[in-house]
């Protein structure tokens, strides 16, 4: 899992310091994390070559039917050349711009590497070693532009799915363009307020078991 930085040291700064105010007032151990791509996705490459290659062939006939002299270049190499190359050229750009790439994207994959992701980064961090196993981890995949919180048992004992939604909710309409700095300010705030809700209040000055910072990794992009 590589490394990367999706915030400001500013930014940064400023979010290390809410989680450390929300873990002093609520008490429970919180870790939140930024993700470029959660996986490699290589079916991406191949569905948008095999889409421009069906595409660029059905526009090929229908030219040759409508301009009669383009009936000619299907009967030459260069019909295969413009098909391969429109698919070749749409494998390429799925792959280095995310809009495009993110189009050929199945939701169900996308949910399961994400939560796949959030899952190994919790055991990374030993979030489960927490007073009372009150660790929690918001995690946001922005290619996947998804949002997953992995609770331990002390938090999803109290706290249940429609909570977590709620703060989800908050977060993921945030993640695009230069929205995820308050997506976390937003979602976390929620989070906060779910715990509080749920009886999660300090009940005096603890220690601090996990490192606040904002873990920032590239995953499996570029």
């Amino acid at each position: 899992m590589g490394k990367s930085t999706y915030f400001t040291d500013e930014q940064s700064g400023a979010l290390r310091d809410l989680v450390a105010k929300i873990e002093e007032r609520t008490g429970i151990e919180l870790v939140a994390a930024v993700v470029g791509k959660c996986d490699n996705y290589p079916e991406i490459p191949w569905k948008a070559f095999a889409l421009a290659v069906s595409l660029s062939a059905l526009a090929l006939l229908v030219a040759a039917f409508a301009l009669p002299g383009w009936a000619a270049v299907l009967r030459t190499p260069l019909s295969l050349l413009i098909v391969l190359g429109a698919g070749a050229l749409a494998a390429i750009v799925s792959v280095f711009c995310p809009f495009f790439g993110r189009l050929f994207l199945d939701r169900a994959r996308a949910e399961t590497e994400v939560d796949q992701y959030a899952r190994v980064v919790f055991l990374e961090r030993g979030m489960f070693t927490a007073c009372g196993r009150t660790g929690v981890l918001v995690l946001a995949g922005l290619f996947e532009r998804r949002v997953v919180i992995v609770p331990d048992s002390g938090i999803s004992a109290r706290l249940g799915r429609k909570a977590l939604d709620t703060v989800i909710d908050r977060m993921r309409g945030r993640l695009r363009g230069d929205g995820l700095f308050q997506a976390f300010v937003a979602g976390l705030g929620a989070l906060e307020a779910e715990l509080v809700s749920a009886g999660f209040v300090s009940s005096g000055k603890k220690s601090n078991e996990i490192d606040d910072a904002v873990v920032q990794q590239k995953g499996a992009d570029r």
